[in-house]
């Protein structure tokens, strides 16, 4: 699985603290990205406070499974 930081014009509310940011932590497995919108400045960190590794990659891991099923029917 990949984790990056990725930014964007788009704003959104952080997740933490409900700031708007243009900051997105990413987990991307198997061509399939989870993007959560979290600060990343000074004053706050939510950005390193959240790590959702492991339920991200259960999450892609069936979600691309309910996808190639999908296709077989």
């Amino acid at each position: 699985m990949k984790i990056w930081h990725s930014s964007s014009t788009e704003t959104k509310p952080c997740v933490l603290c409900n700031k708007k940011t243009g900051t997105y932590k990413v987990y991307m497995q198997s061509n399939i990205s989870i993007r959560i919108p979290l600060c990343d400045r000074e004053d706050r960190k939510c950005y390193d406070k959240v790590d959702v590794k492991n339920m991200a990659d259960m999450a892609l891991r069936l979600i691309s499974k309910e996808a190639k099923e999908g296709v077989k029917k």
